[in-house]
């Protein structure tokens, strides 16, 4: 079956990517566990998906329906967890993921169409957070935030995708007896597993991940946004904190003793941009000192300014500048 590989080559990318997590990032961070439990667990489901419809070995599909609302779940939350939002409170999904392992176990034959809501609920879910930008993921880094929040698009929407593959998949029973489901399900599945395994490799969070937030009461008013942001550019001039690259919206926020809200809202609105736009218009201000008043390499001054990637300082010099850097430094030489 010429299906079969594919499968297994997608739960050996992901276990590739879940050694790399757990052997790159501090495990004792909640967001870190929650993504690399994505990763096994879409690694476990690629496993399950080539011994059912691989090798037709059918007490696989029971753990298929067993893994499979977990996966959504693991994702909404890991997701939650990069915002400071994950409380005893916002728990709620695992009595979902319950429901799920119900209802397969009482009703089997309704346990597709559970799962289908599942995974197309939690996508929309995910989508409408994202849709509040990088900023709503105050513990992610300011390098990765942006990288996060197009990890967040493409997984809830690799989720409704699923979904609907999954309606295909129960339309195909009842008009065609199901004979093409092994090749929708192996090529389509697979697609998706791998496609939301990789993405949860954005999900980088600042190393206060689990540093409580301040309960200050939020700031309003033209006179205080401009204060804090005022706060920030003497912090960033007299101290060069946007050149760490560990930074966060969270660590900005501690420094000043502000809520996160407050931090980001004070931006967007005196500036017109989001926290991580703020940070790397200071760092590429920086870039531009070094590339006029140094030799060093574009690679080293991407570093030094605080960027973890030269794809990253390119981007952004060129959004800021509109120039590359090669450019500019050809120009004030």
């Amino acid at each position: 079956m010429i299906f079969v590989p594919l499968p297994l080559f997608a739960t050996f990318c992901l276990c590739l990517v879940l050694l790399r997590l757990m052997a790159t990032r501090d495990m004792r961070m909640r967001a870190n566990q929650l993504f690399a439990a994505l990763v096994g667990l879409y690694a476990l489901q690629s496993l399950m998906l080539c011994l059912r419809w691989g090798y037709g070995i059918e007490p696989a599909r029971f753990w298929i329906g067993l893994v499979a609302p977990m996966l959504p779940v693991c994702g909404y939350l890991a997701y939650l967890s990069l915002s400071n939002r994950l409380t005893r409170q916002n728990l709620w999904p695992l009595a979902i993921v319950a429901l799920n392992w119900v209802v397969l176990i009482i009703w089997p034959d309704f346990a597709d169409p559970f799962i289908l809501m599942t995974y197309f609920s939690f996508g929309v879910l995910i989508l409408r957070f994202a849709r509040a930008g990088s900023d709503v993921l105050p513990l992610a880094r300011i390098n990765a935030a942006p990288g996060a929040l197009r990890a967040m698009v493409l997984t809830g929407s690799a989720l409704i995708a699923s979904a609907m593959t999954d309606l295909y998949v129960i339309y195909d029973f009842i008009t065609n007896e199901g004979q093409s489901v092994g090749l929708i399900v192996t090529f389509m599945q697979t697609f998706f597993i791998l496609l939301i395994g990789f993405s949860a490799v954005f999900g980088h969070p600042s190393a206060e991940e689990d540093e409580e937030s301040v309960a200050a009461a939020p700031m309003s008013g033209s006179e205080e946004d401009t204060l804090i942001v005022a706060r920030l550019t003497k912090l960033f001039e007299t101290e060069e904190l946007h050149k760490n690259e560990d930074l966060s919206l969270r660590r900005l926020s501690r420094r000043l003793g502000l809520p996160d809200r407050s931090v980001s809202g004070a931006i967007n609105r005196i500036k017109g941009v989001n926290v991580s736009q703020f940070v790397n218009e200071f760092r590429i201000k920086e870039a531009c000192k070094l590339l006029t008043e140094t030799d060093q390499s574009i690679l080293q001054i991407s570093l030094t300014a605080g960027f973890s990637t030269k794809s990253n300082f390119n981007r952004e010099f060129s959004r800021i500048t509109g120039q590359t850097p090669s450019t500019w430094r050809q120009g004030k030489s």
